[in-house]
């Protein structure tokens, strides 16, 4: 193995705290399991909004959303933030939507996934796998890229009748060599408890890294709270430095803050 290969890219975060004690993400697959709401979807948003072209190229791939659904659901995540930054950040970050395919076989009509007028072609029922379209995207991403597959949890609902769960399995093994192989970082969601508890282990089990996020309910409101679980390279320095989880906010403007951390004595 040569020095280079030894050496890999770290994607930071754009969380200066964060970044400040682990220098960053390494390449790999990353599942962000949240409890609904929670800020893992906020997590990867930020990431992909303050580190798209300054440090690292950006692809949003959308499993059940149009183009024009990210870029509206993009600009309500920073609702205060400049126009200009959400301009820059249209322009710079490649989305790419699948819904067409995704709902293909469903009772969603055509016209209520795209814009474009419907062609016999496009009314013509098919038979086409969301996981080999996705395989296809996948496959044409930029070496060095950060990746926000949006959702784990679409695909995990298809389970239940258009594909078998040995074939996300497979996907979910094979995007992790390739993450590897090519230094991309994937980020992906999964709504905590839609899963019974021996496959939503099998599932982070594949994975390089799981970061969890949750709510918790006390008489002075609400706390998010993040869990770094399962990181590559990144765990054993947090737990050198003995921190345990991270308090964080969502800030209208800048959108993923850590607002303190709780260390272990």
């Amino acid at each position: 193995m040569t020095k280079k290969e030894m050496t890999k890219k770290r994607f930071p975060t754009g969380i200066e705290f964060f970044d400040k004690q682990t220098g960053g993400l390494y390449p790999g697959l990353v599942i962000l399991l949240e409890e609904v709401g929670a800020g893992g979807r906020e997590f990867a948003l930020s990431m992909i909004f303050r580190g798209a072209e300054k440090y690292f190229k950006a692809s949003y791939i959308a499993l059940s959303s149009s183009v024009e659904e990210v870029i509206n659901d993009s600009k309500l995540s920073f609702p205060e933030a400049p126009e200009s930054r959400l301009k820059e950040l249209e322009e710079k970050v490649k989305i790419i939507s699948l819904a067409e395919h995704y709902f293909e076989s469903s009772i969603v009509p055509y016209w209520w996934i795209s814009s474009e007028k419907p062609t016999l072609k496009s009314l013509r029922k098919k038979d086409s796998n969301i996981l080999e379209e996705l395989v296809n995207v996948c496959d044409a991403i930029e070496d060095e890229s950060l990746v926000f597959v949006d959702s784990m949890s679409d695909l995990v609902r298809l389970t239940r009748e258009k594909i078998s769960w040995n074939d996300l399995i497979d996907f979910v093994k094979g995007m992790r060599k390739l993450c590897v192989k090519r230094n991309i970082l994937t980020l992906t969601t999964l709504t905590r408890g839609m899963l019974e508890k021996g496959k939503e282990e099998e599932l982070m089990d594949q994975a390089d890294g799981a970061i969890l996020f949750e709510w918790e309910v006390h008489k002075e409101g609400v706390t998010r709270w993040m869990y770094i679980r399962k990181l590559l390279g990144v765990l054993p320095v947090l737990e050198k430095k003995k921190i345990s989880k991270y308090s964080i906010r969502i800030d209208p403007s800048e959108g993923f803050t850590i607002s303190q951390l709780v260390r272990i004595m």
